[in-house]
């Protein structure tokens, strides 16, 4: 295959074969500094990760990634995704009001777009942040926060890169991520923005976090872009409503998950951690479920399913759960089976 570049000057005295082997000489060497950029090396050190959030301790969004906040309509996505901000901006000054259990790792500057709501409704977020913070008087000056709903898909992913080019960001939220293509079901356009997205992410070491809706009755993010997401996110953190509480998951993490958790809006209109809803420990539902189902012994696989399925989780956090009972010995366990000892 022909490279499409300029030969240096000396090949112009070469002909025949050993113009041809020149060539091919030039064009394996230009290969070959191509691969070696991407080139994995265990023996040089390689820092790890920056965590940005981290929720009870577990990281959940570092630099260099991608994350999704993903739930049904009127879930408190944003409310969650406000209040993850609020913990961040809050340190080292003080401790977010509402969300303890949420802990940065470092000073940082965030940039939020809000593609769906109208300025009224944007500004209440950002007050609301403020007020998780307790500085209600005063405008976050490490806070920027632009609302791009009238804008075409196009466009709001330049002001995106208008907004980096002229201020330096820790961590990009895009409330929501689908305003940014014009078809969420176009597999082509969905991969090439999260790879666009990653590429961001890594170029200007930061982390980019984005909300999208499930499908109506599922878990399951919107359409190609939300399984594109899904594949190659750090973080899948997964949000649902049980009466007025919101219920926050993990349904896929790289990293060790976090322990589910609730909140709810308080009396100030504030995202506040709460107790879950009322249905059993998580461990003595699975061996009951376990029990009751399968006579104690079944497929690893076939009770990650059925938790899954009973508490209304990701696979990944079923999974999880299943695994920190056989840790704990609660369970026994080999390579297929799990049961009740």
């Amino acid at each position: 295959m022909s490279v499409q570049t300029t030969l240096p000057e000396e090949y112009g005295n070469l002909t025949g074969r050993k113009l041809e082997r020149a060539i091919a000489r030039f064009e394996y060497d230009l290969a070959d500094e191509r691969v070696q950029q991407y080139m994995v090396d265990i023996s040089k050190e390689l820092p790890e990760p920056t965590p940005l959030i981290s929720i009870d301790g577990q990281c959940v969004c570092s630099r260099g990634n991608i994350s999704v906040i993903c739930g049904e309509a009127k879930s408190k996505k944003t409310f969650l995704a406000s209040a993850l901000v609020a913990g961040m901006l809050a340190m080292p000054i003080k401790q977010s009001r509402t969300f303890k259990n949420v802990k940065p790792n470092v000073l940082t500057n965030v940039l939020w777009l809000d593609t769906e709501q109208g300025m009224h409704h944007v500004r209440k977020v950002v007050k609301r942040i403020n007020d998780q913070i307790a500085f209600p008087d005063r405008i976050e000056p490490r806070l920027t926060t632009l609302s791009l709903r009238e804008l075409d898909p196009k466009q709001r992913k330049g002001i995106l890169y208008d907004a980096v080019r002229v201020q330096t960001y820790d961590l990009i939220v895009i409330d929501g991520i689908a305003d940014l293509q014009r078809n969420t079901n176009d597999l082509e356009e969905s991969d090439a923005l999260i790879n666009e997205l990653m590429a961001l992410s890594t170029k200007l070491d930061c982390h980019i976090m984005c909300i999208l809706h499930t499908n109506p009755g599922t878990d399951k993010a919107r359409g190609h872009l939300g399984s594109s997401l899904q594949r190659k996110a750090e973080s899948v953190i997964y949000v649902h409503r049980n009466g007025e509480i919101s219920v926050v998951e993990p349904q896929f993490c790289r990293n060790e998950p976090f322990e589910r958790f609730a909140f709810m809006v308080n009396e100030d209109g504030l995202p506040e951690v709460c107790d879950l809803p009322e249905r059993g420990s998580t461990e003595s539902v699975i061996i009951g479920m376990l029990r009751d189902s399968y006579g104690g012994r079944v497929e690893r696989a076939v009770l990650v399913n059925k938790v899954q399925e009973q508490l209304g989780i990701g696979v990944g956090a079923a999974r999880m759960k299943v695994h920190r009972l056989t840790r704990k010995g609660v369970l026994g366990y080999d390579e297929h089976y799990v049961w009740i000892p």
